[in-house]
Parts: structure tokens; C-alpha cells; sequence
């Protein structure tokens, strides 16, 4: 294969893909945006108290994102104990 090939089947790969690449994206820069809010974002000012104190108040309203509770699901269906218990 030449070269001018290469290029079009590297773009076309790169075209085809950025409808799965897009939106993980923006997730990304949403969830890293959130996580900096408190300290001014990536390049704003820090935060003055009472704006402070409305974005911890709206975090503490908002889920833990990170809580997988997969594992102890299973371990309720399987019946099982829980491993410090023994």
C-alpha cells in the first residue's frame, strides 16, 4: 500500500469512531470539570465562600459516583457470608 492509502484508511478509522470517542469525551471533561469545581476549575479563581459552601451543598445532594455494588449483590444471591465475619 502506498502512502496516500494509509492515510485514508488511518482518517476514515479516526471518522468512523468519533461517535463512540465524542461522548466518553465529554464525560470525561464533565466528571474532571466537577471534580475541580472546588479549587476554580482548571483555570478560574478559587471559589469565594458562600459560592463555596452552594457547590458542597450540591455535591452532598448528588450520589457517590464511586459505589459499585455488584460484589455484594452476588454475595446476596449466592447466600454467602461476608468475608470479615470469619
Amino acid at each position: 500500500m502506498d502512502e496516500t492509502t494509509k492515510a485514508i484508511i488511518k482518517y476514515s478509522a479516526v471518522i468512523i469512531s468519533l461517535p463512540w470517542v465524542i461522548p466518553f469525551m465529554r464525560a470525561l471533561f464533565r466528571d474532571l470539570a466537577q471534580a475541580f469545581e472546588e479549587d476554580g476549575g482548571f483555570l478560574g479563581d478559587p471559589p469565594t465562600e458562600d459560592e463555596l459552601r452552594e457547590i458542597r451543598e450540591r455535591k452532598a445532594g448528588e450520589p457517590d459516583p464511586l459505589v459499585n455494588e455488584v460484589l455484594a449483590h452476588l454475595r446476596e444471591r449466592k447466600g454467602g457470608s461476608n468475608r470479615d465475619d470469619r
